[in-house]
C-alpha cells in the first residue's frame, strides 16, 4: 500500500475544517520539509485525522514562523505538521524525488543500485529482470550511468530506456468520438482525410452500424473504440466533476456537471483482474508512489498522477505498455503519461504546493467522481451498480 496511515481515512469534518480554514492569517512563510515522508494532520494535535504526506525536501507555506509551543506548524491553505519536521532554511539539492522522471525495464538477470556510479561502489539495492525503475531525466558519466531519484546510480547496460505512449486525449471533444486502435485507411474517404490514418486518430463519429461512419469516412467497427457524452449519474451534483470508463469500450470521458470536457482511451483490467463497477469517489491523491504485485510479483517504482477509488484500486500512468484500448491491467485504470497528467491535475481537489498527497474526504474537500461500467465478468448485459468509497 502507498500510504498506510491515511489508507482508511476518517469521516470528513466539516465543521472543523470550515473553522480552520477561518482562521488562517493572510501572511505565509516558506518552510521545507526535512522529515521522511511527514504526515500533514487536519489540525495541531495527533487527535486530528491525517489529511495528506509531505516529501522530504518540500518547500511549503507556513502560517508564521514564529516558534509554536505546541510543537505544531499550521500550514496554508490547510493542515498543520510536527515544527521538529521542518526547516525555515532552504535545504541544499531540494527535493530528491522531484518528477518528472524517466524510466526503464531491467533486461539483465538482476541489477544493483549503487551509491556511486562506479561498478566497485556500495550495493544499495538489487533489481530482477522485469522491475520498472525511475530515473533522473539526464544520464551520468555520458550515459554509462543514470541516477535515480533517490541518489544511487544504474548502470545503463542493464536497462532498457522506456519510451511513454504517444497518446494524447482530447479536449472538449465532439459528443461522439471515434479512436482507431491501428492504422486505418478510411473507405470513402471525407475531406479530412487524404489518406491512412494513424494509431490513435481520434475522429467526429456520424452514425454507427456494421461499419462506424466518421467525418474522416467509413472505418471497421473492430478498428475503432468508442467514446460518446453521458448522461450525469442521479446522485452526482451538477456543479462536481466526473469521469465515466467504460470497460467494455476501454474509453475514459471527462465531465463538469452535464459538460464533457474530454475523452480518450484506457486500458482496464484483463479477465480474471476486472475492474470494478460501481460509483466511487477519488478517496486518495499522491504524486508518484511504488507499485508492486500481491498474486503476481511485480515492481513499478514512482508510478506517476496517481487517483486511488475503491481500496486497492486506482487510475493511473502506465509507462510499461502502449496498449491502450484494450484490457491489460491488474486491475487498475492505466492511462497515457501525457493524459495522467491532465487527469490529475483537472480532477479536485488541487494538491497544495509542496504536498505529496492528499486524502480529500479528511481535509473536507470536494473529490472526483468515478463511474465505472461494462459487461460483468462472464458475459451478460451491461450493469450499473453502487459501491462506498473507503
Amino acid at each position: 500500500m502507498v500510504l498506510r496511515s491515511i489508507l482508511d481515512p476518517p469521516r470528513p469534518r466539516s465543521l472543523l475544517v470550515a473553522a480552520l480554514l477561518l482562521a488562517a492569517p493572510a501572511v505565509a512563510e516558506d518552510v521545507w520539509v526535512t522529515g521522511e515522508r511527514a504526515n500533514v494532520r487536519l489540525g495541531s494535535g495527533t487527535h486530528t485525522p491525517v489529511i495528506g504526506e509531505l516529501e522530504r525536501g518540500a518547500r511549503l507555506n507556513a502560517e508564521s514562523r514564529e516558534p509554536d509551543p505546541s510543537g505544531w506548524t499550521r500550514l496554508r491553505p490547510y493542515g498543520a505538521v510536527r515544527t521538529r519536521l521542518l526547516s525555515f532554511d532552504p535545504p541544499e539539492g531540494g527535493d530528491p524525488l522531484a518528477g518528472p522522471f524517466r524510466y526503464v525495464r531491467i533486461r539483465a538477470q538482476s541489477a544493483e543500485v549503487r551509491d556511486a556510479p562506479d561498478p566497485e561502489a556500495k550495493v544499495l539495492e538489487v533489481h530482477r529482470r522485469g522491475h520498472i525503475l525511475a530515473v533522473r531525466e539526464e544520464p551520468t558519466d555520458a550515459g554509462a550511468w543514470l541516477e535515480t531519484p533517490t541518489g544511487g546510480f544504474l548502470a545503463r547496460s542493464a536497462v532498457t530506456l522506456l519510451e511513454p505512449s504517444p497518446l494524447r486525449g482530447v479536449a472538449d471533444p465532439p459528443a461522439r468520438l471515434a479512436f482507431l486502435l491501428r492504422e486505418v485507411t478510411p473507405r470513402d474517404p471525407g475531406a479530412e482525410s487524404p489518406g491512412p490514418l494513424p494509431r490513435y486518430t481520434a475522429v467526429e463519429v456520424l452514425e454507427v452500424g456494421k461499419r462506424v461512419l466518421t467525418t474522416a469516412g467509413s472505418l471497421p467497427r473492430s478498428a475503432v473504440r468508442l467514446a460518446w457524452a453521458r448522461p450525469r449519474p442521479e446522485g452526482i451534483p451538477p456543479s462536481e466533476r466526473w469521469i465515466h470508463v467504460d470497460t467494455d469500450e476501454q474509453t475514459l470521458t471527462a465531465y463538469e456537471g452535464d459538460r464533457l470536457v474530454f475523452a480518450t482511451l484506457v486500458s482496464t483490467g484483463k479477465r480474471d483482474w476486472e475492474t470494478p463497477t460501481g460509483i466511487f469517489r477519488v478517496w486518495l491523491k499522491v504524486r508518484h508512489a511504488r507499485m508492486h504485485g500481491h498474486r503476481v510479483p511485480y515492481l513499478v517504482e514512482e508510478v506517476p498522477d496517481i487517483l486511488w477509488f475503491s481500496r486497492d484500486v486506482a487510475l493511473h500512468a502506465a509507462v510499461w505498455h502502449d496498449r491502450f484500448g484494450t484490457p491489460v491491467s491488474h486491475g487498475c485504470v492505466n492511462v497515457s503519461l501525457a493524459d495522467a497528467e491532465w487527469l490529475f491535475h483537472w480532477a479536485p481537489p488541487e494538491l497544495p504546493d509542496g504536498w505529496h498527497a492528499l486524502s480529500p474526504g479528511a481535509a473536507g474537500q470536494a473529490t472526483l467522481w468515478v463511474v465505472v461500467e461494462g459487461a460483468q465478468p462472464g458475459g451478460g448485459a451491461p450493469r450499473l451498480s453502487s459501491t462506498s468509497s473507503p
